[in-house]
Parts: structure tokens; C-alpha cells; sequence
């Protein structure tokens, strides 16, 4: 079975958020489980690729808007990610650098739209001249998700048409929201058109559920939610109501040949859940470099700085802990809204203690290597999410023995399970109400249980001997893609 993933960002070559992380792992996992796997994207102006493992394998045309664009078609060799990427290379839209803004300025590109149906009349063109031969094709996110009309509905692609179609939803706030005169320019008639549409707007997100024959997002908490919860599905409530016997959540996983304490070479020293005297290593090295006291409890915070992410909670719980003169020590490090970004820097100078040891520090940049090396240093991970379809960095801190703090929803409810000394069950702390309280009350639990060392250390094993690997991911994957390709594929 060859499996075609499309998407818009694939890490490491081109990667913003979750989306990129998943990309960069799921197809080499499903490779492993016997299905070949690859990716098609964009190639961005500043993809981070290997030249020597790339060759051009097409050249070719498409229309587009009364015009007539130009690609080529690049392939980057397995050996370098473990699968095959193919790289869509449009100049004028794609040329630049920048996945969907421009980094000059931190704005949307004026264009964003046509760089999104300019992708996808792209893949249309690479599957109709037989370029690649899919037997199922795998749709990530708005980005993608009006192929399935065309391919359904577009004489033009009568051969696709019946073409298997799975599509995922990583995070439904991202719909894709345009004039509905957009479609009558660029799209092809369909029976109902209200199916396309939402409150009068061209809806790409809804599109793509009714015109998929599969759809998955990323965890089961938050396939429920997307069903139950209007805010979580910004309006699109009733469709996931509509499509709930298509649906399913997989949760996502995480790569172990790139998190895994015991081998990772950005941290400072390595170490296992049989011997976590290495953690104490790197928590002393961390603080030294960023001039903490190494004696204090270390709080970290790793995600963009945006509202979803709960930063506004993150910054009300971290004045009540740090006004109040509770020994710790926090970092936060991300990047987005400048407004979170005055107000954590307003409440580090609030705290400052005149020739003391600072007590928060913050990094507004993007670093992966310190995003290992707090994971590996850090007691504890804040992960205060107003939403959080799944999460990542809740299993990346858990496989490094921090423990999370969370607030319950979507993924984080699905992989966080809460801490009872009674039984010395658990990875983690959990809060349910999404106020500066509740937050304040879990992280005020779990340092109660940090200054238990016997308990502490229970509770951090507990979480690193957890399977979070995309092996189990991939299997779900895996049934569902055999539900829809005919068994001689």
C-alpha cells in the first residue's frame, strides 16, 4: 500500500508548530510497519533540506486563476528523514521565505490564500499526469483540504475520483475562511453548495469532512470535544456531529530515535529510568547557564506564546506563585503575541530581588536545543492550554521525567494521568477549572509531592515508562487506511 501524505509542513524542512512534528515522524513509523509512506509539501524559499539527496524528478504546468503556472517536482531521498519527501517548487508563491509569514515582519503573506490553492492545484496536476500513483491519499489540515472536491467533483480528474481519501484535523481554530466568490473563481459546481459554506464564507475545514471518507484528528479527548463543545470546533459543531461515524481520534506520538534521554546528544548528560542521576546533571548545568539556583525547584515552560497555549493563565499563575515568595525557579521559552511577551516581562521586574539569584527567566526565541535541555533540567512542565487537540510536549517531558502540569483538556486529558499518593499511580498533575486558581492549586499539589523525594521519584518513573512512541500510532493508522484500500493494493 503507498500511502501519499500531503501537507504544508514537514520537519525538520519546514516546521511551525505540531503539525511539522507529526509529518517529520508518522510516515517513517508506517514504513517500518510495512506501508509505503511519503510526503508531499511545498518547497519554502528557506527549507531546511539536504541538496546533495535532492533531484528533480518533473517539471510540468497547471492553471491557475486565467493564468498558467510553472512547477517542478523535487524528491529528497528516504535515507535522509527515513521516507521520501517531494517538494512542490512554485517560485512565485512558494520562492520566498517564510511557511505562512513573512519573517520580516511577523505578518500572514498578503497572498496566504492563493499559496494555499495554488499548493493544491499543484498535487491535483503531480496526480493527474501520473507523476506519483498513490493508492490512498492522506490530507492534513485546511491547507488541503479542498482536493477532495476537485477530485470528486471535477470532470477533469473523472480517474481520480475514487481515489481513497483520509483527512486530519490538527487543530480545528484553522479552517481556512474565505470569500465564497473565491470558489466561484477557482472551484468546480457542486450539488450543495452550503457544504462548502459556513456562515456564507467558502469553508475549506468543512470541506474536507464531508468530502473525506475518513477523518482523524489527533487524540480521542479531543475528538469528543470537537463533537460536544462549540468553542472547541469554532462553529463547526454540527459538521463533526455529521461526519462522527468517519471519525476517530489517534493520538499523536512522539519519535524516540529523537527524545529519548538516554541517547540524546543536546543535553548535557544522558541518563535512564534505572539511573536518573543524570537529570540532576543537567539541571545543575542548566541553572548555572542561566544563572538559577540549582537548589530550587525548576518550572518550565515550553510553546508559542499565544491564547490557545493559556498564556494568559500562564502569566496569572506564575504572579500569584512568584508574588508570593515561593521558592522556584521558572523559564519559559517560546515565541508569538508581543502583548504576553510585555506581560511576563513586566513580572519578571516586579520580582526582581535586589543582588538575589533571578527566579524567572525568559527566552523569546525559537531554540530547540535549550527545548531539550529544559526538558531534561526541568522538575516540572506548566502546560496550561485553553485547547490542546493533543500535545506533544506533555510526552516529550514525561519520557525526560518532568513531570506536567496540565489542564485538562483534549490530549492532555488522554495522556495525563493524575497522581494519587494513595496508590502511587500517575504521571502528572491535572486542574480542571481553567482559572489562575485552579493552576495555582495543581502546581502547588505537585510541589507538596516534590519535596517527597521517595515520592517524587515514583511519580517521575511512572511517566518516563510510558509508551509514546509513533509504533502504537502507526498501527491505528494502519487498520484505518485497510478499511478503505482494497487488500490487492
Amino acid at each position: 500500500m503507498y500511502v501519499l501524505h500531503v501537507a504544508f509542513e514537514c520537519a525538520p524542512i519546514a516546521k511551525v508548530g505540531g503539525l511539522g512534528d507529526v509529518l517529520g515522524a508518522l510516515p517513517k513509523f508506517l514504513r517500518r510497519a510495512g506501508i509505503e509512506a511519503a510526503v508531499l509539501m511545498p518547497r519554502f524559499g528557506d527549507a531546511q533540506l539536504q541538496e546533495d539527496a535532492l533531484r528533480l524528478i518533473h517539471e510540468g504546468a497547471f492553471p491557475y486563476r486565467n493564468r498558467t503556472l510553472s512547477y517542478r517536482l523535487w524528491q529528497q531521498d528516504a535515507e535522509v528523514l527515513g521516507f521520501p519527501v517531494y517538494l512542490l517548487e512554485e517560485p512565485e508563491h512558494f520562492g520566498r521565505p517564510g511557511v505562512y509569514q513573512d519573517p520580516t515582519t511577523g505578518l500572514d503573506f498578503p497572498d496566504q490564500a492563493d499559496r494555499f490553492f495554488v499548493f493544491q492545484r499543484g498535487v491535483l496536476a503531480v496526480l493527474k499526469e501520473g507523476v506519483l500513483r498513490p493508492d490512498l491519499l492522506h490530507l492534513h489540515d485546511h491547507h488541503t483540504a479542498l482536493l477532495p472536491v476537485w477530485l470528486r467533483e471535477d470532470p477533469a480528474y473523472r480517474e481520480l475520483a475514487e481515489l481513497p481519501i483520509v483527512f486530519t484535523v490538527h487543530n480545528a481554530e484553522h479552517q481556512g475562511r474565505y470569500d465564497w466568490q473565491v470558489w466561484e473563481e477557482i472551484g468546480v459546481p457542486v450539488a450543495r453548495p452550503e457544504d462548502l459554506q459556513h456562515q456564507g464564507q467558502l469553508n475549506a475545514m468543512k470541506a474536507g469532512l464531508l468530502w473525506a471518507d475518513a477523518v482523524t484528528t489527533v487524540s480521542p479527548g479531543y475528538a469528543r470535544e470537537l463533537q460536544e463543545r462549540e468553542d472547541f470546533a469554532a462553529g463547526l459543531q454540527e459538521v463533526f456531529q455529521r461526519v462522527a461515524p468517519k471519525m476517530r481520534g489517534i493520538l499523536n506520538g512522539i519519535d524516540p530515535d529523537i527524545w529519548n534521554p538516554a541517547t540524546d546528544p543536546l543535553i548535557f548528560a544522558n541518563y535512564s529510568v534505572e539511573d536518573l542521576s543524570g537529570k540532576e546533571k543537567n539541571k545543575k548545568a542548566l541553572c548555572e547557564a542561566l544563572g538559577l539556583r540549582p537548589d530550587r525547584p525548576l518550572l518550565v515552560f515550553i510553546g508559542r506564546l499565544m491564547q490557545e497555549k493559556g498564556v494568559d493563565l500562564l502569566v496569572a499563575g506564575l504572579e500569584q506563585l512568584l508574588t508570593h515568595q515561593i521558592d522556584v525557579s521558572v523559564v519559559v521559552l517560546g515565541t508569538g503575541m508581543p502583548a504576553y511577551q510585555a506581560a511576563l516581562e513586566d513580572l519578571r521586574c516586579r520580582i526582581v530581588r535586589p543582588g538575589g539569584f533571578p527566579r524567572l527567566v525568559l527566552r523569546f526565541e525559537f531554540n530547540n536545543t535549550l527545548a531539550h535541555q529544559l526538558y531534561a533540567a526541568g522538575d516540572m512542565l506548566l502546560m496550561p492550554s485553553r485547547v490542546e487537540p493533543c500535545g506533544l510536549n506533555q510526552m516529550y517531558a514525561m519520557t525526560y521525567g518532568t513531570v506536567p502540569i496540565v489542564h485538562a483538556v483534549g490530549g492532555l486529558r488522554d495522556t495525563v494521568e493524575p497522581w494519587d499518593p494513595h496508590t502511587q499511580q500517575g504521571t502528572g498533575f491535572c486542574f480542571e477549572t481553567f482559572t489562575p486558581r485552579a493552576f495555582h492549586q495543581a502546581i502547588r499539589r505537585a510541589l507538596t509531592v516534590y519535596h517527597r523525594p521517595d515520592q517524587w521519584r515514583v511519580l517521575q518513573r511512572n511517566g518516563m515508562q510510558r509508551d509514546w512512541s509513533w509504533d502504537r500510532s502507526a498501527q491505528e493508522y494502519l487498520e484505518l487506511y485497510r478499511t478503505l484500500v482494497p487488500v490487492t493494493s
